[in-house]
C-alpha cells in the first residue's frame, strides 16, 4: 500500500506539472523575460511570438509610454499594444497546443484607445484562436466602434458559430449590456471558457478593473468552428489584431492566460491514478 501511495503521489504531481506546463500559457509581458521601453519594443521574437502578416506589436512600459495608454490598475511594468495604420492591420500570434486537453479560459485584460481623427472605422481589432478559416475549435472576440463615425466607445462582442457550423454576423453576439458601450483607455479583464469535448463556449466574463463591476455570462449555443459535429480540435494558436479603415485604431493587452480548467488536469491524473493501480 506504502508503494501505491508514493507512486500515485508522484504520478499525479508529474502528470500535474507536466500537463500544466506543457500546455498552458500565461505572461503579464514583464522584465526580464519581455524588453519594452517608453517607445515601444518589438514583440515578434519575444517568448515565442510572432507577426504572421501585418505590422507589429511591441511591448511598451507603462511609465512614459507614447501611446498615453493609463496604467493597468493590476498591472505591472509593462503591456504591449498594436496601433492601426490603415493601410495594414497590426498583428501577432502565439501557439499553443489545444489539443493538449479539453476544456480551456483564456483571460486576459485589454484597453482600447483611437489615435487619429474621426470618423473612425471598424473593426477595432480581437483576440481570436487560429487559424480561423476550415478548422474546428476556432472563434473571435471582437471589438468594434459603437459608432465608428464617432469612435468614442466600443463593443466586445463574441463571433461564434451556430449548431450548423455557420459563423455569427459581424459585431457578433452580446453576451449582455455590461459587455456593450465600453470606455476608452479603461482596463477590462475579460475571460472566456472553452470546451472542445461540446466544441463550444461556456463562459465569457467581464470585470472593470477601474470601477469594479462585473458580468458573466453561460450560453449553451454559442459554438467553435466547426458547429455541433465538432470532432478533434485543429487550431494551433492564438492571435491579437488591430486596425481598421483608417490610421488610429489601438488595443493593448495585459495578463494574458490560456490556461487548462483544473477539472481537464484532474481527469488526466485520476486516469494515471488507475494505471499505476492496475499494475499494483
Amino acid at each position: 500500500m506504502r508503494h501505491f501511495s508514493r507512486a500515485a503521489i508522484g504520478l499525479c504531481a508529474a502528470v500535474l506539472l507536466c500537463g500544466t506546463a506543457g500546455a498552458q500559457f500565461e505572461t503579464g509581458f514583464e522584465p526580464p523575460t519581455y524588453g519594452g521601453s517608453a517607445g515601444g519594443v518589438v514583440l515578434a521574437g519575444q517568448d515565442g511570438w510572432y507577426l504572421p502578416a501585418g505590422v507589429d506589436y511591441n511591448v511598451y512600459t507603462y511609465a512614459g509610454n507614447v501611446l498615453g495608454v493609463n496604467a493597468n490598475p493590476q498591472g505591472g511594468e509593462q503591456f504591449v499594444a498594436g496601433v492601426g495604420p490603415g493601410t495594414d492591420y497590426a498583428r501577432a500570434q502565439h501557439d499553443v497546443n489545444w489539443a493538449d486537453l479539453t476544456e480551456w479560459t483564456v483571460t486576459y485584460d485589454m484597453a482600447a484607445l483611437y489615435d487619429g481623427e474621426p470618423p473612425g472605422a471598424n473593426n477595432l481589432g480581437s483576440f481570436s484562436v487560429q487559424p480561423s478559416v476550415d478548422v474546428v475549435g476556432s472563434y473571435i472576440h471582437l471589438f468594434s466602434w459603437v459608432d465608428a463615425v464617432n469612435p468614442f466607445d466600443f463593443n466586445a462582442f463574441f463571433m461564434h458559430y451556430d449548431a450548423a457550423g455557420t459563423q455569427v454576423a459581424q459585431p457578433g453576439s452580446s453576451p449582455g449590456p455590461e459587455f456593450g458601450g465600453l470606455d476608452l483607455n479603461h482596463w477590462y479583464r475579460f475571460s472566456t471558457t472553452l470546451d472542445f469535448t461540446l466544441n463550444r463556449i461556456t463562459e465569457v466574463s467581464i470585470l472593470d478593473l477601474t470601477g469594479g463591476g462585473s458580468a458573466s455570462y453561460e450560453p449553451t449555443d454559442w459554438y467553435l468552428s466547426g458547429g455541433a459535429a465538432g470532432g478533434d480540435p485543429t487550431v494551433t494558436g492564438f492571435r491579437f489584431f488591430a486596425g481598421g479603415g483608417v490610421p488610429g485604431n489601438t488595443l493593448a493587452w495585459d495578463n494574458l492566460g490560456v490556461i487548462p480548467e483544473p477539472g481537464t488536469l484532474c481527469g488526466v491524473a485520476l486516469l494515471g491514478l488507475m494505471l499505476v493501480r492496475r499494475r499494483g
